[in-house]
This record gives C-alpha cells, structure tokens and sequence, in this order.
C-alpha cells in the first residue's frame, strides 16, 4: 500500500483513490509507502492537458454559479481519477480561464456549462498529444 505525501490519496496495488479513512488508518500505522500520487507529480510537474477559455457577459452576472460549476465538476472528476486536477484558475476582464492536468476533465467543464448555461462551446483536440483547448461563449 501506498500513500500520497500530498493529499489523501492511497494506492491500493491497482489504483490510486481518494479515499481519506484508509489513508488516516495506514498513516498512523505507519505501514504505507510514500509517494507522490499522479495528481500531486502532474501539479509539481505543471503538466498541464487543457485549458478551457470561459467567456462573455453572462460569466459578469452569473459568476460565483460558473465557479461553483467549476468547483463540483473538478471534484467529481477528482474522485474518480486522482489524476484530474485544476492546475490553475485565473479571473481576468474577459472571463475565466482553467487549466487542468487531465484533458478529460477540461472537456467535461466545457460539456457542463453548454449543459446548465447554454452558449456556444467549441473543443479542439491537438492531434498525437492528450491536449484539448475549449472555448464557451455566451454573450447574454
């Protein structure tokens, strides 16, 4: 058994989890290797798998909804792959901006504000590397 020096990440043989009471237990035990889990080595590494641009007027009006959106999405993902993490979040002018270390959870932010705002929401993959850049727009 494994545990995250970072967070509360344990790893069971086959897959790294969240999993808080485990890593507590193995802790205190003293028992489990420490390790980095991959979501801590792709946050130290700054690996960085896609950047979702979140843009328009709505985001003005609804912007404590979009990140509340931002946040629910990143945790649920995170919970099921201890790999998908927000590298960086940055509030500008023109919108939102976020980085993420695992292209699928850039997509599934893209997905979920087309989802629950509408606007329009464009994804584009880079061929031969796991990098996605999505862009949402809603002017209104």
């Amino acid at each position: 058994m494994k545990i995250c020096s970072k967070c509360v990440a344990v790893f069971d043989g086959q897959k790294w989890v969240y999993d808080e009471e485990e890593y507590l237990r193995l802790k205190e035990r003293g028992k489990a290797e420490v390790a980095l889990c991959p979501g801590c080595d792709r946050l130290e590494k700054r690996r960085v798998d896609g950047v979702v641009h979140l843009r328009g007027g709505f985001l003005k009006e609804h912007r404590e909804e979009a990140l509340n959106l931002i946040r629910n999405v990143a945790e649920k993902k995170r919970r099921k792959n201890v790999a998908a993490r927000i590298f960086e979040l940055v509030e500008d002018g023109k919108g939102i901006t976020v980085e993420t270390t695992d292209h699928v959870l850039a997509e599934r932010i893209g997905k979920e504000f087309e989802k629950a705002f509408s606007g329009k929401l464009d994804i584009k993959w880079l061929k031969k590397e796991e990098f996605v850049r999505v862009n949402w727009v809603r002017e209104e």
